[in-house]
């Protein structure tokens, strides 16, 4: 029922109306409509925080997110409670904004500041498929354990560029840049500036 409302929303605007309108609708009626319904799913949500069209959201019960958060389309939001003992925490907090086909996957530990900001295609996760010793390597990347090196954390006023992909075990410092395409493997200080694969500090 819900589908097919969407549906004949979506649908009469392209005929008669003008496109600042239909984006309208999409935006004011539709992702408002969705985030109403997807609230409750988690541990915590605060009813301000605005879901765009969803990639997969899994674990949600150990999800807890901030005030006024605001996620693009397609988003991954994921914790795996089912490959650990010890239950996972995605915590995300208020005032920010993630980008379209954002990916966060978490079996361990994430936690995410306030007001912080992503582009497109960022991937932020606490875990691998195995490792890289010559045991893991034999065995077929689907029958490789979850394991996890350490928690992610991000602190306030981060700024992480499109297609950026930050590792387990790093802890990035309030205020840091981290540049579009960079792979953080290791921890990035307060205001810091990095960039590349791995990433590298290039401005303090």
């Amino acid at each position: 029922m819900i589908k097919i409302l969407f549906q004949v929303i979506t649908f009469f605007p392209r005929i008669f109306v003008s496109y600042s309108l239909y984006d309208f609708v999409q935006v004011a009626v539709i992702r408002k409509l969705r985030s109403f319904w997807l609230h409750p799913i988690f541990a915590q949500c605060h009813n301000s925080v605005i879901f765009g069209k969803i990639g997969r959201i899994h674990g949600y019960k150990y999800i807890t997110i901030g005030e006024k958060v605001n996620f693009g389309d397609f988003c991954y939001l994921t914790t795996w409670p089912e490959y650990v003992q010890e239950k996972p925490t995605l915590k995300i907090g208020s005032h920010c904004s993630f980008g379209g086909f954002n990916h966060i996957t978490c079996t361990n530990k994430i936690v995410i500041g306030n007001n912080v900001l992503t582009g497109r295609w960022v991937t932020i996760s606490d875990n691998n498929h195995g490792n890289t010793s010559y045991e893991m390597l034999q065995m077929h990347p689907t029958e490789r354990p979850i394991i996890s090196k350490g928690p992610v954390i991000i602190e306030d006023d981060v700024w992480i560029g499109d297609k950026a992909t930050i590792l387990a075990g790093v802890h990035i410092g309030k205020g840091a840049v981290i540049a579009a395409n960079a792979v953080v493997t290791k921890d990035v200080p307060a205001y810091g500036v990095v960039a590349g694969y791995p990433a590298r500090i290039i401005k303090r």
